[in-house]
């Protein structure tokens, strides 16, 4: 096949990740609300040791590695580093992992995360789609399916529903020897964490973002946390020097002074409780999210309704086929989509 065919190939079977036009009110990517903090703006760019600049920085630094220890670390456990490492967003980590195990059969269970089977499509990797049992995995199906040669996909909480997976399932589908790549992209928004599993199951590998509740998706970090060896072989897959000095300056600082995005993370989730509420006094159909987003149920031609409804006000959210995706935003804007919302139905 000439390279020419290749590039048609690519152009008419690949799908480019698109996201929706920026609008007054922008909901549509689970984008943290508030903007990064000035005072540490200020500290990152007083701690930026200019003859590093010009040089190709280590990823992760040392520094940033030890805060990201420490964070990780819970309820007892403490990691390693030889336990962590990161990605030009959890989306570079995702994408690595499947070039790492394309040979393998790839599960996920819709409605998920669309980027697990963009990404895959992109690399030529098949992706097994097992759709969820209302909100559950489906284990009748699964049960012959899983094992030691699949990887699974599994976002907790899942996105675009925002639910968590009981621990049930979760240790389930690890009976099945699969590997299970548990995104914990809106691990600050649950407070659920399977981390300290990796001890004990070593095909656990958990995903995280500083994307959500540190306000950093434009410096593109995110870590995986797994086995050393799985780590390792990770390491010398991705890319070297993948994540910015800059960027990990800022992941740095945030770290440090965590308590600060703790408490947005509170008001977020209060923000949250408040909208599921005003959607289900509507008689809506709302999930119990644990994201910072809330998920509402709706008909396709309802769904539609409604996001036109939401576009002419000048909000955007993300449209699924099962119904809408509003992410939370700052208590002002969550009025409009209320009363948008309201003045839709």
């Amino acid at each position: 096949m000439s390279f020419k065919a290749v590039v048609e190939r690519i152009r008419k079977d690949v799908e480019a990740y698109q996201s929706e036009i920026r609008s007054p009110i922008y909901l549509a990517l689970n984008e943290n609300p508030h903007p990064f903090p000035e005072e540490l703006i200020r500290q990152c760019f007083e701690s930026i040791d200019p003859a590093k600049v010009n040089l190709y920085v280590e990823a992760p630094m040392a520094e940033f590695l030890k805060e990201l220890v420490e964070y990780v670390s819970t309820n007892g456990w403490r990691a390693r580093e030889e336990q962590i490492s990161v990605g030009n967003g959890a989306d570079e980590i995702i994408y690595v992992l499947l070039l790492m195990f394309k040979d393998l059969s790839v599960y996920v269970f819709p409605p998920t995360y669309s980027c697990y089977e963009i990404f895959a499509k992109a690399l030529g990797v098949k992706v097994n789609k097992v759709p969820l049992r209302g909100e559950r995995i489906d284990t009748k199906v699964l049960k012959d399916l899983l094992n030691e040669d699949c990887v699974v996909f599994l976002p907790n909480p899942n996105n675009p529903t925002g639910h968590l997976f009981e621990d049930e399932e979760i240790f389930w589908l690890l009976s099945t020897k699969a590997l299970l790549v548990l995104d914990e992209a809106y691990y600050e928004f649950s407070g659920k964490t399977f981390a300290p599993l990796i001890e004990q199951f070593q095909n656990l590998a958990i995903l995280r973002t500083f994307s959500k509740a540190f306000s950093l998706a434009s410096q593109r970090i995110g870590y995986i946390v797994a086995n050393p060896s799985l780590i390792d072989a990770y390491n010398k897959v991705r890319l070297p020097y993948n994540v910015s000095y800059l960027g990990q300056t800022f992941a740095t600082i945030a770290l440090r002074n965590k308590h600060i995005f703790q408490e947005r993370v509170r008001k977020i989730i209060e923000e949250r409780e408040r909208l599921k509420n005003a959607l289900k006094n509507m008689g809506l159909k709302v999930n119990d999210s644990k994201a910072n987003f809330v998920f509402v149920y709706l008909e396709r031609e309802q769904t539609e309704k409604v996001y036109r409804a939401f576009l002419e006000r000048g909000i955007t959210v993300r449209k699924t086929e099962f119904g809408l995706r509003m992410a939370v935003g700052q208590p002002k804007q969550n009025d409009l989509l209320i009363e948008a919302l309201e003045g839709s139905l």
